[in-house]
């Protein structure tokens, strides 16, 4: 019975694909008299059906695994045939493994607890319909990713989270601003979808498959053989991580993350826990490929280091609570980029591993006091540690899991990439920047509490109401598996106890770095402190971080602005050139049609002489030639 839940593993994408299609039924209003409610309840359903068999499915394979090594060298595969001709074949190759059944259980687990979160966040609204199936959708995409062992319907799958996005960011589409968030998110992700196309298409040819396992027999074929890479193969490499790289918001691809948080926040809890770990799957399971390309693996340092400080600076100076998570959701995810561009494999597993549910944590307190305080603006919040203390212990909860800090999970992944860095080639500027990034990282997360939690209550806060029960639950459910991490990673081999969950070298000036970044966060925002704002004679260093480096008005008056220019000299082509000539011919021969009538006069000894001359000319010209 137990192989039974394993076997059938496949079934897991389709129960929220399900509830996703169901909501349809409400959404156009077939269904009146019941109201929308229904929809979110069969949603929140047949996500917990999705949870349970996964979470049966992995129990199965650890039983199954503990009676031979079969479980784990060879996991149960399955296949559907989508294509099959001339030559080609173009499939949905899965496969059932530990990994893939670990983030299945994560996502739908974590999906199962925003469900709930949504219920009471979402109680007065009339959107049902459409948020929960999108949050369905989500699910959906994300479990078949996870599953999918072709490139091909990752990239198709990736495509599927990036209409979700649109779909979900504009649930409230009568707002101007929601409008051009969803428009900008969808845009922003279609470049990188499309360049990673690009790579997919030219793949096929040089590889002969789009399978991950066979990918990689591919390329230890040709380190075995001591074969050269084939042409233009550094061109598909770094179209293969152009994809990724859109999905994680790496610059130059990041601001769609934070034009995002428009919509609702628990599609943020979801958006920036799971569904921008998308890309980092996908990523690291083209890690043999990225291997082969030094140059693949430069930029990935370079685009990874340089979203890790940048966005982590960013986020210190936003005003935004939602903006400044998402910014630090960059920053974490460029130290992933990083870990995979040095070759650390196992590392960014770890980084991937210990972020998801410390992140989700966070965003779920900071809702609780969103829609209790009806602003998001963090000048605004201030003093609610004496009205709301739980959901403040489990936003720091969240915060020790992600900064530097033992015996927390952030603390060993975020050890291993500082050694990691330190025996690359360049450890004292790759060591340099994970120990400043994990410092303005701690200072960023301690900077949001003290501005929510500490100091004295603003007038958005003096009054600060509880929210529902469903709201709260979830949230502190939550906390106890953040805090729980370290133990499971333990439980599971990951780490080992010695003294502290995955303590080892370097391990103290990475400590440092979060003391100091988390101790003078505190100093200046936990009681106000006047140097907390910086003074106008440093020329609003403060603003220019505010408004992201300027970098959108940047990408206004370079990239827009030349297409915009092509776009004028396309059209001034297409009017003075193409039409132009078009015209002008069609004009000329309107006017000799016109001079010709003249010589219509109805006398025939006229058009005798014409055509005598005529005939004299053509006469003259071939005796001529």
């Amino acid at each position: 019975m137990t192989l039974s839940w394993l076997a059938t593993a496949w079934l897991i994408p389709l129960y929220p694909l399900v509830g996703s299609a169901f909501s349809l039924l409400w959404s156009p209003g077939l269904i009146k008299r019941t109201g929308p409610r229904p929809s979110g309840y069969i949603n929140l359903l047949l996500v917990t059906l999705a949870f349970a068999h996964s979470l049966l499915a992995l129990i199965s394979l650890h039983n199954n695994s503990a009676a031979g090594a079969a479980a784990i060298y060879a996991p149960p595969s399955f296949a559907w045939t989508w294509v099959n001709t001339a030559g080609l074949r173009i499939g949905f190759d899965g496969l059932i493994s530990e990994p893939a059944l670990i983030a299945m259980t994560v996502i739908t687990g974590l999906h199962v607890l925003v469900q709930i979160f949504s219920i009471g966040y979402l109680e007065m609204d009339w959107g049902w319909p459409r948020f929960f199936g999108s949050l369905s959708f989500f699910e959906a995409g994300l479990c078949g990713l996870v599953l999918t062992d072709s490139v091909f319907f990752s990239y198709v799958l990736l495509e599927l989270l990036t209409i979700g996005t649109y779909v979900i960011v504009g649930t409230w589409y009568n707002q101007p601003l929601v409008v051009k968030g969803a428009r900008d998110a969808f845009l922003t992700k279609r470049i990188g979808d499309i360049v990673l196309l690009a790579g997919v298409i030219a793949l096929l040819p040089v590889t002969g498959t789009w399978n991950f396992h066979g990918l990689q027999g591919w390329a230890a074929d040709l380190i075995n053989n001591g074969q050269p890479l084939p042409v233009g193969f550094q061109l598909i490499v770094l179209a293969l991580i152009a994809g990724p790289m859109g999905k994680c918001a790496q610059i130059p691809l990041h601001l769609w993350l934070d034009e995002a948080m428009e919509s609702p926040l628990p599609s943020t809890v979801l958006r920036n826990s799971v569904v921008v770990i998308g890309g980092a799957w996908v990523l690291l399971r083209l890690e043999p490929l990225i291997e082969l390309s030094s140059l693949a693996r430069s930029v990935l340092v370079v685009v990874g280091g340089t979203t890790a400080l940048v966005a982590s600076l960013i986020a210190l100076g936003q005003v935004d609570v939602k903006r400044a998570m998402s910014f630090l959701v960059s920053s974490w995810l460029g130290l992933l980029f990083v870990a995979v561009g040095l070759g650390g494999i196992n590392v960014a597993d770890h980084l991937m591993l210990v972020y998801p549910l410390p992140m989700a944590v966070m965003l779920m307190a900071v809702g609780t006091i969103v829609i209790g305080n009806v602003t998001q603006d963090l000048t605004q919040l201030g003093g609610l540690w004496s009205r709301r203390p739980l959901v403040g212990l489990a936003f720091l909860s969240g915060a020790a899991g992600l900064m530097a800090l033992p015996p927390f999970g952030g603390f060993a992944a975020l050890r291993e990439l500082l050694e990691l860095t330190v025996n690359s080639e360049l450890p004292w500027l790759l060591g340099g920047l994970v120990l400043i990034t994990n410092a303005l990282i701690s200072a960023s997360l301690m900077r949001v509490f003290g501005l929510i939690w500490g100091g004295v209550p603003k007038p958005f806060t003096v009054r600060s109401p509880e929210v529902l029960w469903l709201m709260v639950l979830p949230t502190l459910v939550l906390m106890g598996l953040v805090l729980h991490i370290p133990q499971l990673l333990v439980h599971i081999g990951v780490y080992q106890l010695n003294p502290l969950p995955g303590w080892g070298p370097l391990a103290w000036p990475l400590v440092v770095s979060t003391m100091v970044g988390a101790g003078s966060s505190l100093f200046f925002y936990l009681r106000p402190h006047p140097l907390a704002e910086l003074p106008s004679g440093l020329g609003g260093i403060q603003h220019w971080l505010a408004e992201d480096m300027h970098t959108e008005s940047f990408y206004h008056r370079t990239v827009v602005a030349l297409v915009v220019g092509l776009a004028k000299l396309s059209a001034w082509s297409d009017s003075a050139l193409v039409d132009g000539f078009s015209s002008g011919s069609g004009q000329a021969a309107m006017a000799g049609a016109r001079r010709l009538s003249l010589t219509t006069s109805g006398n025939s000894q006229a058009y005798a002489l014409s055509l005598v001359l005529g005939v004299l000319v053509m006469a003259a010209w071939l005796l001529a030639r």
